[in-house]
C-alpha cells in the first residue's frame, strides 16, 4: 500500500517596519535642522543629525540611503558640469 507524503512549508512574515537598522546622519551645520523628515508610506519620521547611530525602520533607512546617494550624485554631475564635462 502506497502512503502520499504530505509536503509543509513554513512561512515566515517579514515585516519591514519591524527589521530595525542603524544609520548615522552626520551632524547639522549651525542653524539648520537638527533632524531629518522621512515619510514613507503615511508614516513620518524625524531622525536626528547628530552624528551617532540611530535605529530605524528599514524602509526609512532605504529612503536615507537613497537620498544620499542622489546627493553624492548630483555634486559630483555640478562639478564635472563646471569643469565643461559631458
Amino acid at each position: 500500500m502506497a502512503t502520499k507524503k504530505e509536503e509543509v512549508t513554513t512561512v515566515i512574515e517579514y515585516d519591514p517596519w519591524k527589521d530595525m537598522v542603524d544609520i548615522v546622519l552626520p551632524r547639522s551645520p549651525k542653524g539648520e535642522q537638527n533632524f531629518q523628515f522621512v515619510a514613507v508610506n503615511d508614516r513620518r519620521f524625524q531622525v536626528p543629525r547628530n552624528g551617532k547611530p540611530v535605529s530605524v525602520p528599514r524602509p526609512v533607512y532605504e529612503v536615507l540611503i537613497h537620498a544620499q546617494e542622489n546627493a553624492d550624485y548630483a555634486a559630483d554631475r555640478k562639478g564635472e558640469l563646471a569643469q565643461g564635462i559631458d
